[in-house]
Parts: structure tokens; C-alpha cells; sequence
């Protein structure tokens, strides 16, 4: 609607003219007419609205469990920083 009163006015006056609401397209009169259909139908043949109550289903989803088992080891923490008990061997070339 803008570039059409733009055409024969300024564009501040074309900008005015098409928000205005005293000057409708087209368009605006068949939205008008479509609300005031939807009024009348409204008016005309109230409908039965059913109200349904639905009850929402929790879902959980839960992955499978697999076993694992842990290899067992003898460790002592005694062991830790102590050197070997014997000397690694050597060769007699050296």
C-alpha cells in the first residue's frame, strides 16, 4: 500500500495514509469481511466444546546393565618406592 500512495503523494503522506485505518485495500476489507463472517458464525450456532482430560504417561528410559569384573591384583602400597630385591642381571661381555 506504501508504494501505491507513494506514486501520487509524498512518502511521508503515503506512509500516513496507509496506517491510518481511513484508507483500506483490498486486502483489508477481505480480512474484515472474513472476521466479520467468523462473528456471525459464532453467534448463529454455538458449538459443544468437549473438554477431554488426558493423562500424560511418564516414559523412562533405562539402559541395559552390563556386568564388568575387575581383574583382582596383589599389590601392597608398602611395595611402592622400595628398590628391586635383587640386582638386574648383567651381562658378562660388558
Amino acid at each position: 500500500m506504501i508504494v501505491d500512495y507513494s506514486k501520487r503523494a509524498p512518502l511521508c503522506q503515503a506512509i500516513t495514509e496507509t496506517f491510518d485505518g481511513a484508507h483500506p485495500c483490498s486486502l483489508c476489507h477481505a480480512v474484515n469481511a472474513g472476521k466479520n463472517s467468523e462473528k456471525k458464525s459464532d453467534l448463529q450456532s454455538p458449538a459443544l466444546k468437549i473438554d477431554m482430560i488426558c493423562v500424560s504417561r511418564t516414559a523412562s528410559l533405562l539402559r541395559p546393565s552390563i556386568p564388568f569384573e575387575y581383574t583382582v591384583r596383589d599389590f601392597c602400597s608398602s611395595q611402592i618406592g622400595r628398590s628391586p630385591p635383587v640386582p638386574p642381571p648383567r651381562s658378562v661381555l660388558s
